[in-house]
C-alpha cells in the first residue's frame, strides 16, 4: 500500500549556476502548479546569482522550496538532500535547464494514482538546438503494471532499465523508506544507471504511460554524461562496474548478460568518441574500460558481445583480453 494522499508529488531539482535557465524553469513551475506539488530546489553552491534568483522566486511561489548547499556537492548529493525532505505519496525530478509542458506533472500524478505501481515511467522529448525529438520509453506494455524485472530483458536493443532518466518517471515516496531512492554520491555522472537497476531487482512493480510533455535539453554544455569531455565523462566506469555488482548478486544469468551488454555498448559508445577526451583521459579510458569488461564468465561476454554493436565487437573482445590479462598478472 502507497502512504500519502493521492496527488501529493515532491519534485526534486538539483541546481548549480543556472541562472540562465531560471526564466524558462520558472515558467516550468508556474505552468505545472498543482494542488499537493512541492518543488524541493537544491542550490549547489551556486556563483552565478542563482541563489538570489531563487529565493526571490520562492517567496513569490509558495509551492518552490529552496535549500543551499554551503560548497558544491554535486546532483546525486542534492538530490539526495532534497529527498531527506520527502513528504508526499510520490516523488519524481526535474533538471533546471529542462522543462515541463502545460499540465504534463498534473497528468502524470492522475495516471500514477489511478495504476498504483512503485515507478512509474513516461516518453520524453529531447531537445537539440531548435529540433524536437520525441523519445518512447521502450516497455513491454503500457497503462498496466508489470514485475519490474519484466524491464530488463535479454542483451539487445534498449529496454526500461536502460532508460536512465529520473525525470521520465514517477517513484513512490514509499521507496525511499526502503533505501532504494538514494543516489551514489560517489558517482558525479552516470549516478542514475546503478540506480535505476537496483529499482529494478528489488521486487517492485512498474507501469509505463504515454505522457511526453517532459522537454529534455541536449545542448552543447547542458553538462550531460553524452556531452562533456572532463574526468567525470569517466564515471560511467564505475557506475556500470555497480551495475555488474548488482547482476551478480542477482544470481540470474539473464541479468548478467544484460548488465554485460550495456557495459559493452556504453564503452564501444564513449571510445568511439575519445577524440574528445585529452591524452591521459583517453589510456585511462582504455585501461579501466579493460578492467570492466573483463569481469565475469566468458559464456556471460559472449552473449553480450553478440548483441553488441557489429563495428564494435573486435575493439571489445581486444579490451577484455587485455582486462583479463592485467588481471591476470596482478594475482601472480
Amino acid at each position: 500500500m502507497l502512504s500519502g494522499m493521492p496527488g501529493r508529488v515532491d519534485i526534486v531539482v538539483p541546481v548549480r549556476d543556472a541562472a540562465a535557465y531560471l526564466p524558462t524553469f520558472l515558467a516550468s513551475v508556474d505552468a505545472n502548479s498543482l494542488d499537493g506539488a512541492r518543488w524541493l530546489v537544491v542550490d549547489d553552491a551556486s556563483q552565478d546569482g542563482t541563489a538570489d534568483l531563487l529565493e526571490r522566486a520562492a517567496r513569490e511561489r509558495p509551492a518552490l522550496h529552496v535549500l543551499h548547499n554551503a560548497t558544491p556537492l554535486g546532483a546525486p548529493a542534492s538530490r539526495n538532500r532534497a529527498l531527506a525532505e520527502v513528504d508526499a505519496r510520490w516523488v519524481t525530478f526535474v533538471d533546471v535547464d529542462d522543462w515541463c509542458a502545460p499540465g504534463h506533472l498534473a497528468a502524470f500524478v492522475t495516471r500514477a494514482d489511478a495504476l498504483g505501481a512503485d515507478m512509474v515511467r513516461t516518453d520524453h522529448v529531447r531537445v537539440v538546438g531548435h529540433r524536437r525529438i520525441p523519445e518512447t520509453a521502450p516497455a513491454p506494455v503500457r497503462e498496466a503494471v508489470f514485475d519490474a524485472t519484466d524491464g530488463i530483458g535479454d542483451p539487445g536493443g534498449q529496454t526500461l532499465v536502460d532508460y536512465p532518466f529520473p525525470w521520465a518517471g514517477m517513484f513512490a515516496a514509499s521507496l525511499g523508506q526502503r533505501g532504494l531512492l538514494q543516489f551514489d554520491e560517489g558517482l558525479r555522472t552516470a549516478a542514475d544507471r546503478p540506480w535505476f537497476w537496483r529499482l529494478h531487482l528489488a521486487g517492485t512493480t512498474c507501469a509505463v504511460v504515454d505522457s511526453p510533455g517532459y522537454f529534455y535539453r541536449r545542448n552543447a554544455g547542458s553538462g550531460s554524461l553524452t556531452e562533456s569531455a572532463g574526468e567525470a565523462t569517466l564515471d560511467f566506469l564505475p557506475a556500470y562496474g555497480r551495475v555488474l555488482d548488482l547482476a551478480d548478486a542477482s544470481g540470474d544469468d539473464r541479468y548478467r548478460r544484460r548488465a554485460m551488454y550495456g557495459a559493452c555498448r556504453i564503452v564501444a559508445y564513449h571510445v568511439g568518441k575519445r577524440e574528445r577526451l585529452p591524452a591521459d583521459l583517453r589510456r585511462r579510458l582504455y585501461a579501466t574500460a579493460a578492467l570492466l569488461l573483463a569481469r565475469g564468465d566468458d559464456a556471460i561476454f559472449e552473449a553480450a558481445l553478440t548483441a553488441a554493436p557489429a563495428r564494435a565487437t573486435r575493439l571489445l573482445a581486444g579490451l577484455r583480453r587485455v582486462g583479463r590479462g592485467a588481471v591476470a598478472e596482478a594475482g601472480r
